[in-house]
């Protein structure tokens, strides 16, 4: 049944039901939202849809927005390659961080790290897009440079007005959390393993390997 707040009860009335009104609905719209407390000597605030539990088993608190868990952060996503400098690392964990609550800005954050990745391998381009075509030109594998297009369109889609709606998308923004550990591996991580297995090859074995190297070339 629908009320009509002009008609209805004298003027106290219908400011209750309407204060109701906007609590119910700002409450289905997972709002957080405050109430005064008019009678009290102090008039404090009340902050409604925000809700505190306990948990017997860790002792600690978690804070919920409606039903939605804000702390702490729950990581579906998968932890940062090891071997991935500090600065990426940290954009990568906030981006796990806030994967819950804004997708898009997690699958922003994700191409900023593939971003900072390939500076720091010091590939030559004035953007990522010219930087991908030049590793390309050097005999980049197919499957990473998927990866790393992927990364780059849909991180540029989450920030620009484009095809792709990421706002609610965390399946494919977990999906490439995953693309960044995979381009990382196969960037920093295997030939770094190669380089280190390849030291253990006495000197004088390694020099006659270049000077046939040399010959082929």
């Amino acid at each position: 049944m629908e009320i009509n707040l002009s008609t209805s009860g004298d003027k106290a009335s219908r400011e209750i039901i309407g204060n109701i009104i906007d609590n119910f609905r700002q409450m289905l719209n997972e709002e957080p939202f405050v109430r005064s407390t008019k009678d009290h000597l102090y008039n404090p605030i009340n902050l409604e849809n925000i809700f505190v539990s306990w948990c017997y088993t860790c002792k600690r608190p978690s804070i919920w927005l409606h039903d939605k868990l804000l702390y702490p952060g729950t990581f579906n996503a998968p932890p940062p390659n090891s071997d991935l400098s500090d600065s990426i690392k940290r954009d990568y964990e906030e981006a796990r961080k806030i994967l819950n609550t804004s997708p898009r800005s997690s699958c922003a954050l994700l191409r900023l790290s593939i971003e900072k990745l390939l500076i720091e391998l010091s590939i030559k381009g004035k953007d990522i897009n010219e930087q991908i075509k030049n590793l390309v030109d050097k005999g980049l594998p197919a499957q990473i440079q998927q990866a790393l297009d992927t990364l780059r369109v849909i991180g540029n889609h989450a920030v620009h007005p484009g095809t792709l709606d990421l706002r609610d998308d965390k399946e494919t923004a977990t999906k490439l959390f995953n693309l960044v550990n995979f381009v990382a591996s196969e960037l920093i991580t295997r030939p770094r393993e190669v380089a280190s297995l390849y030291e253990m090859i006495p000197e004088k074995t390694r020099n006659a390997i270049q000077d046939r190297d040399k010959k082929i070339n």
